[in-house]
């Protein structure tokens, strides 16, 4: 045994005189045997393999690959077998690592990676890259096609992470579809076998056969063991196809089954959040891609391993933030993507993100390293970038650096001919165009530019000259000569002639409107606007508003807006559109187009625009009541907050209180702490005796801080929350009367019974009720400033503005209550938005708005 060979290559063979030498090129110097059974070959097959000095072994094809390989296996005389096929190869810095995996005595086979020639349309299973194995007389294939040996005689697989390249090849088709004639064959024979019933299932899956499909892959489920090594994969085939049928119950009963079963099969937990995402659930959505993330970069043993690379998940969770407009942590995982992968493409979104959130150093950052690296595909993307984000100066900065790398060309003065014609230098674009040949399509393509500039300086003669030679270049097509006559018959002799617009044309519109509202030249692109909206998809309809959005002209928009009747596309619509007009503080255009058509809940947004148009009402309130008195001066108003120092009993009384036994050994009282006052005092003693579940003792300490300041948010919602738990306990307790007034605010013990029990409706958003337990109080008791605030402030919600404007006059320190109903709408406004993130956790705009309001000049 001790000479007996270490690694045995086998393989089946059959006219793979194409494939053969290159595959046998680089392994032959990392195996000590090759074996070949050749099933058939009529080519020089045999021969090449001979020559490479393989044991071709000829055998009678029997349509039974089991069969064949099993015969492989008994030639073999290696202590490891390898088995490829004639047109998969490996690189030789894969096969460096074959060596270490044979010396390790606890595995007894390895998964290998394929990279498949039509992985784009074929679903594969796990169990065909077992293909690193020991070679033993009990490891026997089963199965005529997708040939396998069963789980419960090998087990202890590993997976390898060598990756194995199948080339294309004609042959493959013809060879699937013999594939499965032989594997309904063995599922006759075997109808109750669960691996048969999961590979057909796949191929059903692979045809297209969706229905059918998931009957085998059910009945498949009922009988696998567990242990096998395609369960997890069976049950992600399952899931998927439930999802793509977009039956979610179903799939969603199978995904946590699933993943309580393969936890560390994070491919489940990515089809999962896949399918919360398809669910606007995206809170749970976000939760099982993080999760997957945290799994895939902890290392484990799990085989098969996921499929779903990190980058992939990664740019799943970028496109799940954008799509709900947290674009600050869509434009981090995009670049988290992007730094694994450098996929180039991804660029793109960057560059868009980085625009909407104001941050362009991304950008330099990206352009710095692809110049340090000599990236040529990568600056160009990032010129491009620049370009469609018109910052022409920065585009003829990058142009310059390329052209210093390759020399000039057509292209690049095509690209300098468009800066300064958009930045209005016509003669510097002129030296740009004047040495193109005729007959080049970037002339065409400049000519075409100078059409354009002459419609945006109103150069119409020029521009029908120009037409005329645009007409006569021949590698101009003819519909873009088509889509330009109409547009300059449009211009010059208000002659409409709609057109219906291929893809290409229809960017072409979008670019030449953009180009004629970022000139300031809006007419035109209305004109432009009126010639095509006729024939616009609706789902084209967003990118069509978005640059009118951008400018305010809600008219247009509407006008857009009604050219749309699917209720989804509606919906679409005003989200998209009215997160632009929220972004550039259009509040009165996003109000609007919500209110347009029948109503539709825009989810996140509802509570944005709600916060930013009660903000806005606001500012517009403040602006009419300065106006009744000059004393008062708009956005200079200041919170009136008690900051009285507590006394000492009160001081020893908390220290006493909060002290453990082992502080008192240590004689550690804190008697002579300068920052408590008496608002923070009663509310830490109030934070005790909840520790302690003295409710009673830790509502009493609450109301006493509301004394001295009744306006504390945090200590409102800590009232409130003892009080909920007993309101009639707590309600009796207060009607008793034993509360003793502190502080400066409330005079009477009735008033602020009833400010208690008003705030507690106010806060619920039950202002009606708030208001008449703030109107309770006697006529001859004096009101406090701060019920005064509320009444007036609840007025104000319910929309009863005349009579909360009637009690503000009436008012001696009109500024002291108009600064209390500011600090009382503030904390309402606040209390809306913690609701809405208890609702959407996973919202940055609703984040950002709290920021705002907090910030605010209230």
């Amino acid at each position: 045994m001790a000479s007996r060979k270490l690694l045995s290559l086998c393989m089946i063979t059959k006219n793979d005189e194409k494939h053969l030498p290159n595959c046998l090129k680089n392994i032959k110097s990392f195996v000590d045997e090759i074996v070949i059974v050749d099933i058939g070959s009529r080519d020089s097959t045999i021969k090449i393999a001979e020559k490479a000095g393989a044991y071709v072994y000829k055998m009678e094809w029997d349509d039974d690959y089991s069969k064949a390989k099993n015969f492989c296996l008994d030639k073999a005389n290696g202590r490891w077998i390898l088995f490829i096929q004639a047109n998969e190869t490996i690189s030789t810095e894969q096969l460096e690592k074959v060596p270490p995996l044979l010396d390790n005595p606890n595995v007894e086979g390895y998964l290998l990676h394929i990279d498949y020639c039509c992985k784009n349309y074929r679903i594969y299973s796990p169990v065909q890259s077992l293909r690193l194995f020991r070679n033993r007389k009990e490891y026997r294939y089963k199965y005529k096609a997708f040939e396998r040996i069963p789980d419960e005689i090998l087990g202890n697989i590993k997976d390898a992470d060598i990756m194995v390249v199948q080339n294309d090849d004609y042959k493959l088709s013809m060879e699937f579809e013999s594939l499965v004639s032989l594997l309904e064959e063995d599922l006759k024979q075997n109808m109750e076998d669960s691996y048969l019933q999961y590979m057909y299932g796949i191929e059903l899956l692979n045809q297209k056969k969706y229905e059918e499909s998931i009957a085998f892959f059910q009945r498949a489920c009922k009988n696998v063991n567990f242990d096998y090594l395609f369960v997890p994969h069976l049950y992600k085939c399952l899931s998927w196809v439930f999802i793509y049928l977009k039956r979610y119950t179903e799939a969603l009963d199978v995904l946590n089954d699933a993943i309580k079963l393969f936890p560390f099969y994070t491919d489940l937990l990515v089809l999962r959040g896949e399918l919360y995402r398809q669910l606007n659930k995206y809170r749970e959505a976000i939760q099982d891609l993080e999760k997957s993330l945290k799994v895939l970069k902890v290392p484990n043993l799990m085989v098969p391993i996921p499929e779903i690379d990190i980058s992939i998940i990664i740019e799943i969770l970028a496109e799940i933030h954008e799509q709900i407009f947290n674009y600050r942590k869509a434009l981090d995982y995009y670049c988290q993507s992007y730094n694994l992968n450098n996929n180039h493409d991804i660029i793109y979104k960057i560059g868009e993100l980085a625009k909407k959130v104001d941050c362009s150093q991304i950008l330099e950052d990206i352009l710095k390293i692809a110049m340090e690296q000599g990236d040529l595909q990568q600056l160009i993307i990032l010129m491009d970038v620049y370009f469609q984000q018109r910052q022409y100066i920065k585009v003829l900065e990058q142009v310059e650096y390329l052209e210093s790398l390759i020399g000039k060309s057509d292209q690049t003065e095509s690209i300098k001919f468009f800066c300064y014609m958009m930045l209005g230098k016509v003669e510097d674009a002129k030296k740009h165009y004047v040495n193109i040949d005729k007959k080049s399509p970037f002339y065409s393509h400049m000519l075409l530019q100078r059409v354009e500039r002459c419609w945006s300086n109103n150069e119409w003669q020029e521009a029908i000259q120009l037409m005329k030679e645009v007409d006569g270049i021949e590698n101009i097509e003819p519909s873009i000569k088509r889509l330009y006559n109409s547009i300059n018959s449009l211009f010059i002799k208000n002659e409409k002639n709609n057109i219906l617009l291929s893809d290409q044309e229809y960017e072409i519109v979008i670019r030449l409107m953009k180009d004629f509202l970022w000139l300031g030249q809006k007419e035109k692109a209305q004109a432009l606007l009126s010639l095509f909206l006729d024939i616009w998809k609706e789902e084209q309809c967003v990118e069509l508003a978005e640059m009118w959005a951008e400018i305010n002209d809600y008219k247009t928009i509407e006008r857009i807006f009604l050219c749309i009747s699917n209720k989804k596309n509606q919906l679409e619509f005003k989200q998209k559109i009215i997160e632009i007009l929220l972004r550039c503080e259009y509040i009165e255009s996003a109000e609007k187009l919500a209110g347009l058509g029948e109503y539709q809940q825009i989810e996140i947004l509802e509570y944005v625009l709600w916060s930013k148009s009660l903000i806005n009402k606001l500012e517009k309130w403040v602006e009419k009541v300065s106006k009744w008195n000059e004393n008062i001066i708009p956005y200079e108003l200041s919170v009136f907050e008690n900051h009285t120092k507590p006394n000492k009993s009160l001081l020893e009384f908390y220290n006493s209180l909060r002290l453990t036994k082992k502080d008192m050994n240590e004689n550690s009282f804190d008697i002579e702490d300068t920052e408590l006052t008496n608002v923070k005092i009663h509310e830490k003693i109030g934070d005790i005796y909840i520790e302690r579940g003295k409710k009673r003792e830790a509502f009493f300490a609450y109301l006493k801080a509301l004394q001295w300041d009744p306006l504390d948010k945090v200590l409102q919602e800590k009232m409130i929350n003892v009080f909920n738990e007993n309101s009639s306990e707590f309600y009796n307790f207060l009607k008793q009367g034993c509360l003793k007034l502190e502080g400066t605010w409330f005079k009477y013990k009735k008033e602020f019974i009833n400010y208690i029990q008003g705030i507690t409706y106010f806060k619920n958003q039950q202002f009606e009720k708030a208001l008449s337990y703030f109107l309770k109080i006697k006529e001859y008791e004096t009101l406090s400033s701060i019920t005064i605030a509320y009444i007036i402030s609840s007025l104000w919600i319910v929309e009863k503005e005349e009579q909360a404007d009637k009690w503000l006059k009436k008012q001696n320190e009109i500024f002291k209550i108009l600064s209390l109903c500011l600090k009382i709408y503030k904390n309402y406004i606040l209390d809306v938005l913690d609701k809405a993130y208890q609702q959407y956790p996973y919202s940055e705009l609703i984040m950002i708005e709290k920021q705002r309001v907090l910030n605010s000049k209230y």
